[in-house]
């Protein structure tokens, strides 16, 4: 196996216990929102340890803002320091799917709500654009084809 499958392989196992420790969360919970730091995530899956490198820890960080992106969870408070708390509130989409499916399946749905979303934001790309020319083409006709309209003949 070759240093970048091996990442891949550690990358998804990473994600899954995340999820797992997510999922426990969600089932334990006795409130409407639950929360949680990236390091103290680290720590309860138990891949940061001060011997451990600190690229374990990136890896949880850029998955929990990874599902913040695709709006599953949500940063509920930021420290001054650039630390950031983040949480799923009770009864959203993430937090049924988090209480109802096995860490797999939630993987395969996150990974194909970002192809989803991927190709959804292609789209509406082409469409602001499209609307963007509209708006110029419309903007040339009312100015009379780009005159010098600042009153200096």
């Amino acid at each position: 196996m070759t240093a970048s499958e091996n990442l891949m392989v550690d990358t998804k196992k990473v994600k899954i216990l995340i999820l797992q420790m997510l999922k426990d969360m969600v089932l334990n919970a006795k409130g409407q929102l639950i929360t949680f730091r990236p390091a103290k995530v680290a720590q309860d899956i138990s891949i940061w340890t001060r011997k451990s490198p600190r690229s374990e820890s990136v890896i949880v960080r850029n998955f929990l803002e990874e599902l913040v992106e695709l709006g599953l969870i949500r940063v509920i408070k930021r420290s001054a320091r650039g630390g950031k708390v983040y949480g799923i509130m009770r009864n959203t989409e993430f937090w049924l799917i988090l209480e109802h499916n096995n860490v797999h399946e939630i993987l395969s749905f996150i990974d194909g709500y970002k192809s989803a979303r991927r190709s959804n934001t292609s789209i509406n790309m082409l469409r602001e654009l499209a609307n963007a020319q509209k708006i110029n083409l419309a903007q040339t006709a009312t100015n009379g084809g780009n005159k010098n309209i600042s009153g200096n003949p």
